[in-house]
């Protein structure tokens, strides 16, 4: 079992196990709730994304690099076809009409 990643954002945490999950290499979140404050320093407290399988590990560090490459490229900003209306990159859907990029 061997560490593939640390980061206080959970959501890319939940991204990039499934990316894994969906090629079939087992992982969990360990310290998925940290302590409450003051009880230890949060960087140590962050959680981490752990790959089960050592043999697979390289594996899924390659998914890692292409993951955290797509999460860290912010997206254009887009107009909805539907209504026109101007949204952020990060949203797919539009938040005014329900219509997809």
């Amino acid at each position: 079992m061997k560490k593939l990643y640390t980061t206080q954002n959970k959501v890319s945490l939940y991204v990039l196990q499934s990316r894994l999950k969906e090629q079939g290499i087992e992982c969990f979140i360990k310290n998925e709730q940290p302590p409450l404050a003051g009880e230890i320093p949060p960087d140590i407290a962050w959680p981490e994304l752990w790959v089960m399988d050592d043999e697979r590990f390289a594996e899924a560090e390659s998914i890692f690099e292409n993951e955290k490459m797509e999460l860290e490229t912010p997206k254009a900003n887009w107009m909805c076809i539907a209504c026109g209306e101007m949204l952020e990159g990060q949203f797919d859907v539009c938040w005014k009409c329900g219509g997809s990029r």
